[in-house]
């Protein structure tokens, strides 16, 4: 291929690699998977339908039709119609095989994409980054016009179908795109119109999108200028009906809603495992609400994000969706190994390697013949789901919620999903047991500690629910992702304040974070600590270990009296005895977590600054649920505003743990367990402030992905920025479900 001219020593991959050894708790797109899409690519055939679930925390694979699974001989024939139009434009199955981006992928796949999207009658979104040499020969293509327009411009805009205002993404709610430098070679600079080596942040909001209106007149724009059909990528957040109605209503041909968990060639890991909740609610209840209003006719819905079977199409579409977008399965079926170095470039199977001298790249018969057999596989599996429902079109299958029944979901999710529920034995346990140190977040650890920064990933989320199995109720909790009507904010170009201001502004922070020293650390440790807080305007919380020294104790939060020290931590009995300290320094009492904390200190009240919940000292109940009941029973006393609450999780482990604490109610989080993990002998002082470094930067990324400019002030006690994905979760932490209006 012509533009793969000048790189010399290319190594071509032309058979597929061994599957790495994943399970169903490493990844979700786990090695029985990859074999199950790599048969479809080698036969062209279907190996089952009405498969059973069996990601037992997931929505999706709690629903099912009621239909024994039926394994295929490979003979099997369709009769049902699967076409149906996206955007007016008439697709031979209801598949848009996701926008994939020249640049993350290197270029094999984008052109492959390209070449069975017209084979098949189907359609392809370019992704952002402007269009491929070979890609732009193609037609059935949409262009994406994303928040940088990186190599968009009018002659770009005629070449495909249709086009996608990108606004937000699944894998990374309210954050913009991110190629790395690394992966900026002298072609993608070409492309994008932008200098080699040089990262590729797209800004989190389109600057000229900032309201209803503002889209409106975008959409209008395009489709003057073009003629073109014109579509809108979001993420699927808390406020997924009321967005896609507005989009609806300024005149947008459809929406693609990219669910929690999509593919990504490089995103931030705690927005990935944070951010966003799951296609299937997000399209439910989207379609319910477009009902409502009278939009539904003539407006296309695309579900993208964790769609890995025909089953889960026929689920979605079932739930309201009309067409599904298929990325990281289209891209196994081509070779991929799940490997997770897309953001590095150094890709074995040659999909998203970066194009330098000694490239590894994917044979483009291989990936073209495994896309095309996958492809067509995939559809005779829909065509047999359709037949045996007794339909004669995929289109008689959009919104038939009567035809799916839920496995113990819940009441709520059964409501919002608009389907019946059946529980013939327990529903999942909230808490699986285990540690939380994965090794995802084993990795994730040691990378903050080397590096200081927001820690960069790549594919679909790994955490909890869905994949790893929840250890704490915060597993089951998701934050919210900025579009269109609150427009995220970018950490990257813009000032987020993470301040924090305890004890009536006596004690200042820079960030919401206090060290909280592990127990086996020496005495030259511990001044090192102390150190690193006073250097970075934050506290230390010494409990339980030995005398300090006076250095630097304005920053020391301690048990027993110190000159200067930042605040005294105490027990409820000290409070009913001498309370006067040799010190002025503020007062905070350390309590177990309990069902009702306050009532435990609500006589002392005037007496001290605030109470600090340690889930170390065991307790009744679990930390999050002590946390709620402390903030809200603050609140209904009115000393809210001067009582301050901070929380211990001693299994806290990312930045993503912060802010949800501090949603559910923290003023300020203790941070041990990660420094216990993290930090090895050598280089001590350097990885504890960059620990705290990236976990503050990373906390002003979710900010941002949530349109927040100023932690203290909007993000404490806020759990509207809260959804949990159990019903369970909501009655204890007093968080609506995901998907509820």
């Amino acid at each position: 291929m012509h533009y793969l001219e000048g790189l010399e020593n290319v190594r071509i991959i032309n058979s597929f690699l061994r599957i790495l050894n994943k399970d169903y708790t490493r990844d979700f797109w786990s090695s029985s998977v990859v074999e199950e899409i790599r048969r479809m690519a080698v036969t062209g055939r279907p190996i089952r339908i009405f498969r059973r679930g069996v990601r037992r925390y997931r929505v999706l694979d709690r629903l099912s039709f009621d239909r024994y699974e039926v394994t295929l001989n490979g003979d099997e024939t369709y009769t049902a119609d699967l076409t149906t139009r996206i955007g007016g434009v008439e697709l031979s199955a209801p598949i848009y095989i996701g926008d994939m981006s020249f640049g993350a992928l290197s270029g094999v796949p984008n052109v492959v994409v390209a070449e069975v999207a017209d084979e098949l009658n189907l359609v392809a979104g370019i992704g952002e980054g402007g269009l491929h040499p070979e890609v732009g020969r193609h037609r059935r293509i949409f262009i994406q016009w994303a928040s940088a327009r990186f190599g968009i411009d009018i002659d770009v805009l005629m070449r495909g179908l249709g086009i996608v205002i990108k606004i937000g993404q699944g894998a990374k709610p309210g954050i913009g795109g991110h190629l790395p430098g690394s992966k900026v070679t002298k072609l993608i600079s070409t492309v994008r119109r932008i200098p080699v080596g040089v990262d590729a942040l797209s800004p989190a909001p389109h600057h000229d999108i900032y309201s209803i209106e503002d889209l409106k007149q975008r959409i209008d724009a395009l489709k003057e200028a073009t003629g073109k059909p014109v579509l809108v990528k979001i993420a699927a957040t808390n406020y997924t009906p009321y967005i896609v109605v507005g989009i609806a209503r300024m005149g947008a041909d459809g929406v693609i809603i990219d669910g929690h968990g999509a593919g990504t060639g490089a995103a931030p890991q705690v927005v990935k495992d944070n951010v966003g909740i799951p296609i299937e609610l997000a399209v439910a209840s989207a379609d319910r609400m477009l009902r409502r209003e009278g939009l539904r006719d003539g407006f296309t819905v695309i579900a993208s994000g964790r769609v890995s079977s025909a089953d889960d199409a026929a689920k979605v579409i079932a739930l309201g969706a009309d067409a599904v977008a298929l990325g990281t399965s289209v891209l196994i079926s081509m070779g991929c190994v799940m490997a997770r170095t897309c953001h590095t470039g150094n890709c074995p199977a040659g999909i998203t390697s970066k194009l330098t001298e000694g490239s590894v790249l994917v044979d483009h018969e291989l990936a073209k013949r495994g896309a095309l057999n996958y492809l067509r596989a995939f559809q005779v599996e829909l065509g047999l789901i359709v037949d045996k429902l007794g339909l004669g079109s995929v289109r008689e299958l959009v919104g038939r919620r009567d035809l799916l029944r839920g496995s113990c979901i819940g009441g709520e999710l059964a409501k919002i999903l608009d389907v019946d529920d059946e529980c013939d034995a327990d529903p999942p346990p909230l808490k699986a047991g285990g540690s939380v140190w994965t090794p995802d977040y084993s990795i994730y650890a040691s990378q903050l500690a080397k590096k200081g920064d927001v820690v960069i990933t790549s594919m679909g989320s790994t955490g909890p629910p869905e994949v790893e199995p929840p250890k704490r109720l915060i597993d089951w909790l998701r934050l919210d992702g900025a579009q269109v009507t609150k427009p995220s904010i970018d950490p990257y170009r813009e000032d987020i304040d993470t301040s924090v201001y305890l004890a009536g502004g006596r004690l200042t922070m820079s960030s919401p974070i206090i060290i909280r020293p592990p127990r086996e650390w020496g005495a030259e440790q511990l001044e090192r600590a102390k150190f690193v807080a006073h250097l970075m305007d934050i506290a230390i919380d010494l409990y339980g270990l030995p005398n300090p020294t006076g250095r630097h104790a304005s920053r020391v939060m301690w048990d027993r009296p110190l000159r200067g020290m930042a605040a005294l931590v105490t027990n409820p009995s000290y409070l009913g005895g001498k309370l006067t300290p040799e010190t002025d320094a503020p007062v905070y009492v350390r309590l177990p977590p309990l069902k009702d904390p306050i009532s435990h200190v609500k006589q002392y009240l005037n007496l001290v600054s605030g109470i600090i919940i340690d889930d170390e000292l065991g307790g009744e109940t679990d930390l999050e649920v002590s946390l709620v009941n402390a903030d809200l029973g603050l609140r209904r006393l009115g000393v809210r505003y001067r009582v301050d609450v901070v929380a211990h999780m001693s299994a806290l482990r990312s930045s993503g743990d912060v802010v949800k604490l501090a949603a559910l109610g923290a003023d300020a989080v203790e941070v041990s367990s990660i420094l216990s993990k993290a930090i090895v002998p050598g280089g001590f002082e350097d990885k504890l402030i960059n620990i705290v470094n990236g976990l503050k930067r990373e906390v002003a990324q979710l900010l941002g992905a949530a349109g927040v400019y100023t932690y203290y002030s909007t993000v404490v006690g806020n759990r509207e920025l809260l959804r949990a994905l159990d019903p369970r979760v909501k009655e204890l932490l007093r968080v609506k479900v995901a998907g509820e209006w």
